[in-house]
């Protein structure tokens, strides 16, 4: 079989094929954490339950299983041994977080027995208890996606809706033929390249612009229900043969990736805590990316005018400034109505011709335990 074999690869495009791109944790909250509150547990996993039968019953899902058993044959392997991912995000407060896990989830059920590995520093304490109850294992500590994967195995990367940062910080740390045996499904590294100023690419993706020509890209076409969840993720693989076509010192240069500016996105080892002003920032900026209509979020006032402030007013844990605090205000305020904007679409597009509904349908939907529940 060779390498073009039944897949729809991805080309080289002037323009970005029409839809947003969406970072992660970026879809709407259910309420299950509360500011000052603690996670409902069997909430969660209630609510986790419900998106794992969602995501194992979706089309999508059997449409990835099959790219993926394509991807191993290709690279001349049985099966997936290792699975690491990074950035689901706070999946207690976002359905797209939750859907993400719930797939995560379903690979370890296909590829059993399979060692997974997933981490975020957004991650409370309830999560991670609940994560580990779940047969995965937290990463400890930050490793700015810098994780060597094993040659003699196959491992899975999942990456979905991360910062271009980390999956260049992954590329970095994998720098050599031994990318053969890893999977990369994680947001377009075409799209990456194309989409940003080449100044930009080379500060923030150096390696993936470097990578990009020995890429093969599998382009999913996604089918799934809330397109905000998967949009932008593909496959990609590095098949022997195409690094075999890379100059005799293409491996040689490797330098460690310096970040010249800070994005909240992306969160270094060096931030030991992120506290509430951090997460406000970063859940506003996720969600104007997500809901924006300008495919250049250069372009987009809103965002540059928070990241502005959030630059010039930095998070330290000894200085508190009148100006910081009423950003995160701001933040908390505009983002409360995106979410609660997509909340009211979410219910009318589920509920649409299906007449009338319970109190407890109502409330299961958004996530909302109601005092009488027995569950």
């Amino acid at each position: 079989m060779s390498e073009a074999d039944n897949f729809v690869l991805v080309t080289r495009r002037g323009k970005r094929r029409n839809g947003r791109r969406n970072l992660r944790g970026n879809a709407p909250p259910s309420v299950i954490v509360e500011q000052n509150c603690g996670i409902d547990r069997e909430l969660l996993r209630r609510t986790l339950d419900k998106a794992v039968v969602e995501i194992r019953d979706a089309s999508f899902t059997e449409f990835i299983f099959s790219r993926l058993s394509e991807s191993l044959a290709v690279l001349g392997s049985n099966s997936i041994s290792e699975i690491v991912c990074y950035g689901l995000g706070q999946f207690s407060q976002y359905r797209s977080s939750r859907c993400q896990l719930a797939l995560l989830l379903c690979l370890k059920e296909r590829y059993e027995p399979v060692r997974v590995h997933v981490y975020d520093p957004a991650f409370q304490p309830e999560e991670v208890q609940t994560l580990r109850t779940l047969g995965l294992e937290v990463i400890e500590t930050n490793e700015e996606g810098k994780r060597v994967v094993q040659r003699d195995r196959t491992t899975l990367v999942y990456m979905p809706h991360c910062s271009r940062q980390l999956t260049n910080n992954f590329l970095y740390a994998n720098w050599g033929d031994g990318l053969s045996s890893c999977i990369l499904l994680a947001n377009s590294l075409s799209d990456t390249v194309d989409n940003c100023l080449h100044k930009d690419v080379l500060n923030t993706a150096g390696y993936i612009y470097r990578i990009r020509p020995y890429v093969t890209e599998i382009r999913l076409e996604n089918s799934f229900t809330y397109e905000e969840v998967f949009n932008d993720l593909n496959i990609h693989i590095f098949t022997r043969q195409n690094l075999l076509k890379v100059p005799a010192d293409f491996w040689n240069s490797k330098e460690e990736p310096q970040y010249l500016t800070k994005d909240v996105e992306f969160v270094t080892a060096n931030t030991t805590t992120m506290n509430s002003n951090i997460k406000i920032v970063r859940s506003l900026v996720q969600e104007l990316r997500r809901v924006s209509q300008t495919k250049n979020m250069k372009e987009n006032a809103m965002l540059h005018y928070v990241m502005e402030q959030a630059h010039a007013h930095k998070e330290t844990s000894e200085v508190l400034c009148k100006a910081r605090e009423e950003l995160k205000n701001l933040a908390e305020m505009y983002l409360c109505y995106l979410k609660s904007q997509q909340a009211c679409k979410d219910i009318h597009k589920q509920y649409a011709g299906k007449g009338e509904r319970s109190i407890k349908e109502t409330a299961d939907l958004v996530g909302f335990k109601l005092p009488h529940d027995p569950k």
